[in-house]
């Protein structure tokens, strides 16, 4: 029996083995202070992209390779069953080779990642880009994500939900030409359209983003964010201003130091002036993350 026990064991480690297995994730929590109008919250605000991944990957052999995405997202200042499901961030398999990729599941999609990418905030915690531009929900599910490289420096993606009901999709088209990346991106859900334009550029220590969208469906709006980020030894200092057609006008002041290569310290403070409403927001807070 011990020998059918340790055979098996010798056995799952050999499969386990054949493939490589990673683990990582991030654990960010801010002492936040909230104003809507004229009424004041203070919190321990959990950041949303809190998560631990796993992945595997393994080498199928003439250039393939077998990947499978497993992120889960992390509630760790409070307790609540219903709030943390695994898998809820990312959950795909899939193959990739020289020219390009396919990942089935639930992942962001191209749109969202043309606004983050260019975003000095990352859309993380102080960031003013969900108030300038339409989202559009960050993630599909029961969805298959492509990504080719037709020649160096382009990569064109496209993604395709085929939830009953919610055949949603969206595409972009990126370019890399020495310190500059360019995007454009495309939304498309029955009536809800958003096209978005993003650009970032790198010049010695500082990084400048810019980006644009165009909303069309239940609510109709252009926006435009710029910002820039800063590294000064330790410390990352950014901000960022934003405006849309609809009298929004927003900005975020911020800076990270870096305790080391996987933990930082952050203060940000963000500002959204709705005109015309009793309902501007004015947040402040200071954070600690750590990534492992």
């Amino acid at each position: 029996m011990k020998k059918v026990i340790i055979a098996s064991a010798i056995a799952a480690f050999s499969t386990i083995a054949s493939a490589q297995v990673s683990l990582s994730g991030k654990v960010s929590v801010w002492g936040d202070n909230t104003k809507v109008g004229g009424k004041g919250t203070t919190t321990m605000w959990n950041e949303p992209t809190n998560n631990i991944n796993v992945g595997v990957q393994e080498k199928l052999g003439n250039g393939l390779t077998a990947r499978a995405t497993v992120e889960t997202s992390l509630h760790g200042n409070t307790y609540d069953g219903g709030s943390t499901r695994f898998g809820d961030r990312q959950s795909t398999v899939g193959i990739v080779s020289k020219v390009g990729s396919l990942d089935l599941g639930r992942n962001v999609h191209s749109q969202f990642l043309a606004i983050a990418n260019n975003d000095a905030f990352s859309t993380i915690y102080g960031s003013v880009a969900g108030d300038v531009h339409n989202l559009r929900g960050l993630r599909l599910g029961d969805a298959a994500f492509v990504a080719v490289t037709p020649m160096q420096g382009i990569t064109a993606t496209y993604d395709k939900s085929q939830t009953p009901g919610q055949e949603a999709y969206a595409a972009s088209v990126g370019t890399s030409l020495g310190p500059v990346n360019g995007t454009v991106a495309r939304y498309e859900h029955n009536a809800e359209q958003s096209t978005v334009l993003g650009a970032n550029a790198k010049l010695m220590n500082t990084t400048f983003y810019f980006s644009h969208s165009d909303n069309k469906g239940a609510v109709v709006s252009k926006g435009d964010l710029v910002g820039v980020r800063h590294q000064i030894g330790h410390i990352a200092a950014k901000a960022s201003y934003g405006k849309t057609n609809t009298n929004i006008k927003a900005y975020s002041i911020g800076a990270d130091y870096a305790l080391s290569k996987r933990t930082e310290v952050g203060i940000a403070y963000r500002n959204v002036d709705l005109v015309a409403t009793a309902n501007d927001i004015r947040q402040i807070g200071v954070g600690l993350t750590h990534r492992f």
